[in-house]
């Protein structure tokens, strides 16, 4: 979101160097990132972080998965698809920001997934206290705008992450963006709800939010890819040029090759 009152900062958290103390641990953050893959009730969330996993391996960042989704989704694909990118930590814990992080190598670039935000609100709560980025994974529809920006139950997610500034040694929220998937080609869709999610919808009144302009298409190839292998042409591209924006913005740090 964009840094205006009520919304969260779209910018990065100097924070590199900074000491976070969780009961007994002290942790020590250097230059690698804990990113969260964040969603409403909505789809492709678990395919967003397994094939961002894989495209951040495939530019040479060491990366660890976590699975913070009661469904263990994650963990299952990793188990199952024998070129998963990496190894994926089961942490479904509302705990986790005392008993996962501290235990996190932060010389990596850690990604958790977790589940919908509406049905752990526990668990999310948990890892907004330490995380350093989050992206929100959002289908360019009405129905899933709706569920971000006024849902029926629960707490909207724009709430949710301002209020974990309270819980955060920067005393901010994390920095976030919005990745819409699932993207028709040619529809006019992903930039009217990109347009929507930036100006706080069309009276300006919602909260305003960040949106990368690397968007996720619409494609079987990606739709189906949790349980089976990565390793599959249609499933590079979209996550290499996430990996790319993410670095240009300066979220993610340059590899020495």
């Amino acid at each position: 979101m964009t840094a205006s009152a009520g919304d969260v900062d779209g910018g990065r958290e100097d924070d590199v160097q900074a000491r976070r103390h969780h009961g007994r641990y002290q942790v020590r953050r250097v230059a690698r990132m804990l990113i969260a893959s964040l969603k409403p009730r909505t789809m492709g969330g678990t395919t967003n972080t397994g094939l961002l996993a894989y495209a951040l391996a495939r530019a040479g960042h060491p990366v660890t998965c976590y699975d913070a989704d009661e469904s263990l989704q994650l963990a299952a694909w990793a188990r199952d698809a024998g070129d998963f990118p990496c190894e994926v930590h089961v942490a479904d814990t509302p705990a986790f920001a005392e008993v996962v992080y501290p235990e996190m190598d932060h010389d990596r670039i850690n990604l958790v997934d977790a589940g919908h935000a509406e049905n752990h609100p526990d668990i999310v709560d948990s890892i907004l206290e330490v995380v350093d980025l989050v992206i929100l994974t959002l289908s360019p529809t009405q129905p899933d705008y709706d569920r971000l920006t006024k849902p029926e139950r629960g707490t909207a997610l724009a709430k949710v992450i301002k209020r974990s500034a309270a819980l955060r040694e920067s005393g901010q929220p994390p920095v976030t963006y919005v990745l819409l998937n699932r993207c028709q080609a040619g529809a006019a869709s992903p930039k009217k709800y990109a347009d929507l999610l930036r100006n706080g919808g069309e009276d300006g009144t919602d909260p305003k939010w960040s949106v990368l302009s690397t968007q996720i298409p619409r494609r079987e190839g990606i739709a189906s890819a949790v349980g089976f292998p990565c390793d599959k042409p249609e499933r590079r591209a979209p996550y290499d040029a996430l990996v790319t924006e993410l670095t240009q913005r300066g979220h993610l740090p340059g590899v020495r090759r």
